[in-house]
């Protein structure tokens, strides 16, 4: 008899790694995007290595970034093992960089992680990572639907089901973004739990329950969203063709609610409660945070249909549906209910048919209990909507997708059936490889993404911010433009944060428009009178728009317009009393405009007794001894003058026009 290709299970497990390997070889060449920094490059407890173990157990993810508690977002972050396992490979593989990184923030720190082999190694790992969860929920779904693993490859659910998991573009957020792994890691526990489950109810083992437990700790210490698998173990258990007893469900979920309890405690302790007690106010951190209760049930219900139009049709993809790239809406949108009534079949659905087994019922509930912990009907997530928190419950749409797809087999032959599937996937193939480049660094990701992401203010500002970091690195005026561009863009949007003006001054500076920096920066400061950098900024500006107000002066002098220089230097005194440029435009007015030597001289002598070695105030001074005929202090100063600047023309000149009439 002919053997069927890739009929073998053995087969299908290499197969599946190695496509996973080659469609996302390609973000060994990446770099750092997005929220790594926050965990691994500038988190004080990651940096701290096997010494900032306690801090990553005992504290909120955010707090060794900021250096204090951060509950920017409803109940807090604790997802401690991703991060512990970014400070081993810094602890293991960063060895070159341990003396020279620093804390709090290092400016250094990110070109020193990136020149050193970590961020291959992360990447490298979240590969291997997503490999070992793709084969473990291929080995799964073979157990849960061995009816359905049919030699035939295309017609096998787990096998087809398993690459339309494993190649959808939406992965990429998870896989690409090296902070990402807390997904896989999380996905990767509760799959292990449910297979110790399949493998109690086979084996009849007391030692698999503890492996489930074992398995559901990890994965709840990695991410919280696994504590919706307390609802998949039983779904699982119920749709399993062995013969089981009432009895099992309780006992094979004993071992799930038990490191539950156990996470969700530990949680409470270091977060101080389940839940924050009050949402940000802010709509980049809480976008519902100016609607009614009414507007943001009817703007997540539209939320839930862009998530199935990603599922269906994943392209463009974006890190970013922050505000206001989704807007708020209420129920006199059609499209709301045209979503609640898609929704009530679906319910309708899974419930008629979940008795029978239907493969679809199992994919749809997989789905909603998977998705309900990030769909921001129970919880407010922080944000409209993000790819990555499909990540979980894409298998189920996958299950019910390719299930619904092998019905055409009833119509078409192999061929076809073997092209449908080919086509799918090598177009997931191409959108994946694709869009894991998009996630080479922060710039790259920001510029590219603002191009989906046109409405959002956060995007917007990140896409300004970095424009302007290519501006500072490459000097070429287009990438200022297009700063200034997305940065006044985030401001008509309206709700910009802090962060934006002080982008938008520091692309006024660059500019020389020294007003509108100053009005930024002075925002800033008032907002929050200890930034310290603000501070600085106003402080930098001021002097900038003292020195280009003192350059005009000279102008106007120079002009002939002795009046007009006067008035200015007047203003500028009366604001300055203590420069020393200032006081050498008074005492140049009064010298060369006015023919005033002596009060020329007690401002010329006030600015060299604040600045002993301003050079522009030495030379006038000893120019206005020597107009006195006071040869012998104007020679000292233009000496000194001299001496600090032997290269000056204008010095040398004068110093020998002095000497020549010291001569006479």
């Amino acid at each position: 008899m002919k053997r069927l290709p890739f009929s073998s299970p053995k087969l299908r497990y290499f197969l599946i790694a190695i496509i996973v390997a080659l469609v996302y070889c390609n973000t060994l060449s990446l770099d750092y995007a997005l929220d790594d920094r926050m965990i691994i490059f500038e988190n004080n407890y990651t940096l701290q290595g096997f010494q900032g173990t306690q801090g990553i157990f005992t504290q909120d993810a955010f707090t060794g970034y900021f250096g204090e508690d951060k509950n920017l977002v409803t109940g807090g972050r604790y997802r401690p093992l991703s991060q512990f396992t970014f400070m081993i490979e810094y602890e293991l593989f960063g060895q070159s960089i341990h003396n020279k990184a620093g804390l709090n923030r290092a400016p250094q720190n990110e070109e020193l992680f990136s020149e050193s082999p970590l961020p291959i190694i992360s990447h490298a790992v979240n590969i291997l990572l997503f490999i070992i969860l793709c084969l473990i929920t291929y080995h799964v779904l073979r157990k849960i639907f061995p009816n359905y693993d049919h030699k035939k490859w295309y017609l096998s659910l787990p096998f087809i089901a398993t690459l339309f998991f494993a190649l959808h573009p939406l992965h990429t957020e998870a896989v690409a973004n090296i902070k990402g792994r807390d997904e896989m890691m999380c996905m990767l526990g509760a799959m292990f739990a449910v297979f110790s489950t399949i493998k109690f109810m086979n084996k009849r083992n007391i030692l698999w329950l503890f492996a489930a437990f074992a398995a559901m700790v990890f994965a709840l210490f990695s991410k919280e969203n696994a504590i919706t698998f307390m609802a998949i173990i039983p779904l699982v258990v119920y749709f399993l063709p062995n013969t089981k007893k009432k009895s099992d469900y309780l006992i094979t979920l004993i071992p799930i609610v038990l490191a539950s309890a156990a996470f969700l405690i530990v949680r409470s302790q270091v977060l101080g409660g389940m839940l924050s007690q009050s949402e940000s106010q802010h709509i980049l951190n809480n976008p519902f945070a100016q609607s009614t209760k009414i507007q943001e049930i009817a703007t997540v219900l539209i939320t839930w249909a862009i998530y199935l139009k990603l599922l269906v049709f994943p392209y463009p993809l974006t890190h970013d549906y922050y505000p206001n790239e989704i807007e708020i809406t209420n129920f006199s949108n059609p499209a709301v209910w045209l979503v609640l009534i898609v929704l009530g079949f679906v319910v309708y659905y899974a419930i008629r048919n979940f008795k029978k087994k239907n493969i679809i019922a199992f994919g749809i509930i997989f789905f909603a209990v998977t998705f309900s912990i990030t769909s921001n009907l129970i919880f407010n997530v922080g944000t409209f909507m993000n790819e990555r928190f499909l990540f979980t419950s894409l298998l189920g749409f996958a299950i019910i997708a390719v299930f619904l797809l092998q019905k055409l087999n009833k119509w078409l032959s192999a061929k076809w059936m073997s092209a449908i599937f080919i086509v799918i996937f090598s177009l997931f193939s191409i959108l994946t490889f694709a869009r894991n480049f998009s996630w080479k660094d922060d710039i790259t990701l920001f510029t590219t993404d603002v191009k989906t992401s046109s409405q959002s203010i956060k995007c917007n500002i990140s896409a300004g911010g970095s424009y302007l970091k290519l501006y500072n690195q490459k000097n070429q005026e287009k990438y200022l433009k297009l700063a200034e561009k997305h940065l006044k863009k985030a401001f008509e949007l309206g709700n910009v944060s802090m962060e934006a003006y002080s982008l938008l001054g520091n692309v006024y500076f660059q500019k020389k428009e020294y007003p509108q920096a100053l009005k930024c920066y002075q925002t800033v400061l008032q907002n929050n009178p200890k930034d310290a950098l603000a501070a600085a900024n106003v402080e930098v500006v001021q002097l900038a728009m003292g020195d280009t107000q003192i350059q005009e002066a000279h102008d106007i002098l120079n002009q002939g317009d002795v009046a007009g220089a006067l008035k200015m230097g007047e203003t500028l005194l009366a604001q300055k009393p203590d420069s020393p440029e200032v006081l050498n435009l008074m005492g140049t007015i009064y010298g060369k405009g006015l023919g005033q030597l002596e009060q020329s001289i007690t401002y010329l002598n006030k600015a060299v007794e604040l600045s002993p070695n301003y050079v522009s105030a030495l030379e006038n001074l000893g120019i206005a001894y020597a107009m006195k005929n006071q040869f012998d202090l104007a020679l000292n100063y233009l000496n000194r003058a001299h001496e600090l600047e032997p290269d000056n023309q204008n010095v040398i000149n004068n110093l020998q026009m002095v000497k020549m009439n010291m001569q006479k």
